[in-house]
């Protein structure tokens, strides 16, 4: 971690816990949570700097906002080990508390805790995400998972581009969904 980004991290509270209802409000309201959050903390400084250490790590060229995605989102994936959160608590980690524990090498974090730090820098680096809410089964009461999806062209493209970042799903690769029985994209 450079002194610039240990200078940064001052004061980081570890966990927001939250109480959401149950079924789809509730996962309405958790996305309208993590949405809040992500815009908070994409112009933090740290955030900032954390996002422009991936973009150059993975020698992405300027304008190419594809692989800018692609790049945060295989980062997070390769850096963040899931854990489920405590039984019945639903807990959110802030992007911040996030990036010290990825640069100690020891983050770990759930779906939502892992698509609020991805939304987070992609915020930063001017992308525009989406969440995805999915069942896989559809009689479940709510959605059972959240990852994020990005449409976005590059400079002089004309073709956009759907970008599927699940960092949760460890074998296989950044762009993989996992099949589903209902889905709902949602503008971050």
């Amino acid at each position: 971690m450079t002194n610039y980004m240990k200078g940064l991290l001052g004061n980081i509270p570890k966990m927001d816990k939250q109480t959401f209802g149950n079924g789809v409000k509730g996962n309405l309201d958790t996305v309208s949570f993590i949405k809040d959050c992500a815009r908070k903390y994409s112009g933090h400084p740290l955030v900032r700097r954390f996002t422009e250490e991936i973009l150059e790590s993975y020698g992405t060229r300027s304008h190419d906002h594809i692989n800018e995605a692609y790049a945060i989102g295989e980062y997070i994936q390769k850096n963040c080990r899931y854990m489920k959160d405590p039984n019945k608590i639903e807990q959110l980690q802030e992007p911040t508390l996030m990036i010290k524990r990825m640069e100690e090498g020891k983050c770990r974090g759930d779906c939502d805790d892992m698509v609020l730090l991805t939304l987070t820098c992609l915020l930063s680096a001017g992308i525009q995400p989406y969440v995805k809410i999915v069942k896989y089964n559809k009689d479940a009461s709510g959605f059972q998972h959240i990852y994020v999806v990005v449409y976005e062209t590059n400079y002089r493209d004309k073709k956009k581009s759907r970008v599927v970042l699940d960092c949760i799903v460890k074998d296989k690769f950044i762009g993989f969904e996992v099949p589903h029985t209902e889905g709902k994209e949602i503008k971050i």
